[in-house]
């Protein structure tokens, strides 16, 4: 194990069995060994307890592949042990066995069966902050409720609620309250890595964090969460001054194409008639790794027919090479429609709250590392309104690492889901064929 993965794991060892009934807490930056940590902890656990008897639960967001993973990695290392200390141990299903004691992989998502179990060893909690918290204090806590054992969440933090982080937030406190130094003079409750510890054992981590920093942006929250381990506290605007400013661009609105550049487009559908939201038309010229916005088109109040006339013509004007188009309920005949008259260059989207997430992640990472610009203000009403829903768009942290987003009341993001198609149709646009002659 690397070096500060011995720390954290010696010290939850030493300080487990005296913790009766208290919370300890992990937080490492994504993909630097927790779920070692974990599986070893639990193989300590478990042989430390093989005469005395026991069970251990562990839990994760999901039984597949969450809670698997962590069974399986828990059972390769067990293995591992037992060639060489020739320990006697089984696996059934989701239950590891070794002699006496037992572990248990459960799944902690409201949608499981899980109550009847009892955790007298330990209680693990695996990415802890997706967990719900009333969820895990009603079905999981009370497994330990006769027995008094401690209970270890393993995570990373979000957005300054989750069950994982209002645990270390009490654990923090404990911590600065004790005298000496911690992992010396006593063991603390809560355990951090920074992502700069571990690029001193692996250099190549550092490099990778640096390279994701530099794709997401250094305030991105995503970044921020995995990486930095700092929250990203409830709703917050979608795009920060610092985003927005960064998008301020000094190119003109175009009032059509110019020759040898390549434009695609992002189709937000608003809906036919009166009172629908509007319907709105991003187009973008696309230079080297850059998204930059050159023109809205808006439709309001307009029937089917003559808007979908009304984007064809638009599209061919521009000589769009790819239109990524909201396919989402009536908007679907509408791209189907698209489809027919202008072929291939038409891509269907349709927003879930797992893609709507993706792609909010795609805008929030363009916009704070100069891959998406708009043009410099000309007055025109297209541009005030594009930004003002820009400025005004929201952001809400979701479990799962998910990103929702949406205007406030009274207010439309059209504009917004429509820049964020445009620049998915950028990043995803082929290379430009290049012909080339004989000799």
């Amino acid at each position: 194990m690397r070096p500060y993965q011995g720390r954290v794991l010696g010290s939850l060892c030493r300080a487990l069995p005296a913790a009766r009934g208290a919370q300890l807490t992990v937080m490492l930056p994504r993909q630097t060994g927790k779920n070692e940590i974990a599986a070893r902890l639990i193989v300590w656990l478990l042989a430390a307890n093989r005469d005395a008897g026991g069970s251990i639960i562990i839990c994760a967001p999901t039984l597949y592949p969450q809670a698997r993973i962590s069974l399986e990695r828990t059972r390769a290392v067990l293995l591992a042990v037992a060639h060489w200390r020739g320990m006697a141990l089984s696996v059934e299903d989701n239950v590891i066995r070794h002699r006496g004691a037992m572990a248990t992989f459960l799944s902690a998502s409201p949608a499981a069966h899980v109550a009847g179990h009892t955790a007298s060893i330990a209680l693990i909690a695996d990415e802890a902050q997706d967990i719900e918290v009333d969820w895990f204090d009603r079905q999981f806590r009370p497994m330990a409720a006769s027995t008094g054992a401690p209970a270890v969440l393993l995570g990373t933090p979000w957005d300054g609620t989750t069950l994982l982080e209002r645990a270390a937030e009490a654990n923090r406190a404990r911590d600065a309250k004790q005298r000496g130094t911690p992992y010396r003079a006593f063991e603390p409750r809560h355990h951090e890595v920074k992502w700069e510890e571990v690029a001193v054992a692996a250099p190549a981590y550092g490099k990778y964090v640096a390279a994701e920093r530099e794709r997401l942006g250094a305030s991105n929250p995503l970044y921020l969460s995995q990486y930095e381990l700092v929250a990203s506290r409830g709703a917050a605007s979608l795009f920060d001054a610092v985003a927005l400013e960064g998008m301020r661009g000094s190119h003109a609105v175009l009032a059509g194409p110019r020759p040898g550049e390549r434009y695609v487009g992002g189709l937000d559908f608003g809906g036919p008639g009166e009172g629908a939201d509007a319907t709105v038309l991003t187009i973008a010229r696309v230079v080297g790794g850059r998204c930059e916005v050159v023109g809205w088109r808006w439709w309001r109040g307009v029937a089917y027919g003559a808007l979908a006339a009304g984007i064809a013509a638009e599209v061919r004007v521009w000589g769009l090479e790819r239109l990524v188009a909201d396919d989402t309920g009536l908007g679907g005949p509408l791209v189907a429609r698209l489809g027919e008259s202008l072929g291939r260059c038409v891509v269907g989207f349709t927003f879930t709250s797992v893609s709507k997430s993706e792609l909010g992640w795609e805008l929030v990472g363009a916009a704070a590392t100069g891959r998406l610009v708009l043009p410099a203000a000309d007055g025109s009403l297209p541009w005030r309104q594009a930004h003002e829903e820009l400025g005004a768009c929201r952001r809400y942290l979701r479990p799962g690492g998910q990103l929702a987003w949406s205007a406030p009341p009274g207010s439309h993001d059209d504009a917004v889901a429509s820049l964020a198609l445009c620049l998915h149709a950028a990043s995803r646009l082929p290379a430009q064929r290049v012909a080339r002659g004989r000799v």
